[in-house]
């Protein structure tokens, strides 16, 4: 009896030994969550096990997401060299976001969206959106804010010979110039045809008002407030002479034959103080002025002389004023090339 319960016990223990070992179901492959006490899985949302820089952060607003995508685009980046720096709820006073382009029409509707600031390598970009992202204006390179208005304010405030704490600040508006010139034409100086985004600065200082146009970055600095155009040509000494003055006491001169590229100059350079005061006097008497002090039709070698000046009165010029005033637009330019 022995001898055949012996026999069943070991053919129980082969069989046991060569039965096949279970597989673990799928389940049993899944993560155990309770050896993961930090981790939120599972979850809807798994990481980027390779995260890629053009991916853009889910917690990005559509106005955020619109301005990265523009600005990428623009400067052949991929987003994620692109650097978040400041969003502003603002409400734009047109379509076309506050920034005005030249020879376009703006509707004239309020229209709600943000100031999406942006950096890339440590410089500062200005974008502007709708409140859904479907509409963006890049105004472009920035400096900091505050920047440009500081540097047109120190401009002025040289110009003019008074202090900086003197001048203040009326308006600062983005736009987008058609023209290297910033939209400011000057006699001889030809503009290159492309488009230079930028500002509109308007400072008042002693009861005067002053336009600056400027690029964003405040390297490019346009006075913009015409006050006299002079022009002589032609004369036995063959003259091709053109002066133009601004208000804000910038002082361009052209000599077609010898200087092509023309000479800048500034009030307190090459006016005396007596000057000035005649030249300030004249702005706040004076409206507009159109002078011709050209010798007849018919002349031999006949000389040409222009003059045009605007000031922000309403008087006129007797004869012998006239003249006055051609002496000094022509002893201005000769200063000016002394």
């Amino acid at each position: 009896m022995k001898k055949y319960l012996w026999i069943v016990i070991l053919l129980i223990w082969i069989l046991a030994a060569c039965a096949p070992k279970s597989q673990p179901t799928e389940q049993s492959l899944l993560p155990n969550n309770d050896s993961y006490p930090n981790s939120s899985y599972p979850n809807d949302s798994y990481p980027n096990e390779n995260p890629s820089s053009t991916d853009l952060p889910m917690n990005w607003t559509p106005a955020q997401q619109a301005a990265i995508t523009t600005l990428s685009g623009t400067l052949n980046l991929p987003p994620g060299q692109i650097t978040m720096i400041s969003t502003e709820a603002v409400e734009w006073p047109d379509g076309c976001l506050g920034i005005q382009k030249m020879g376009v029409m703006c509707t004239q509707a309020v229209v709600p969206g943000y100031k999406v600031l942006l950096q890339v390598n440590g410089v500062l970009y200005e974008l502007h959106t709708n409140q859904t992202g479907s509409q963006v204006a890049q105004v472009g390179e920035v400096a900091p804010t505050g920047a440009v208005e500081n540097i047109v304010t120190a401009q002025l405030a040289s110009n003019l010979g008074i202090n900086e704490k003197d001048i203040s600040i009326v308006s600062s508006s983005a736009i987008e110039f058609s023209d290297a010139c910033l939209g400011v034409a000057m006699s001889e100086v030809t503009c290159a045809q492309m488009v230079v985004t930028g500002k509109i600065i308007v400072l008042e200082a002693n009861g005067m008002q002053y336009e600056y146009h400027t690029n964003n970055s405040g390297s490019q600095i346009q006075p913009a407030t015409l006050a006299l155009t002079w022009k002589r040509e032609g004369g036995i000494a063959g003259f091709c002479d053109s002066l133009t003055v601004f208000l804000s006491g910038e002082v361009y001169g052209n000599q077609c034959k010898s200087q092509p590229n023309g000479t800048m100059g500034i009030f307190t350079n090459l006016l005396s103080k007596d000057e000035r005061a005649q030249f300030d006097a004249w702005v706040k008497e004076l409206g507009q002025v159109n002078l011709d002090a050209s010798d007849p039709k018919g002349v031999s070698d006949r000389m040409e002389v222009a003059l045009m000046f605007q000031g922000i009165g309403k008087g006129t010029l007797e004869k012998p004023d006239e003249q006055e005033l051609l002496l000094w637009a022509q002893n201005l330019f000769q200063k000016l090339y002394s």
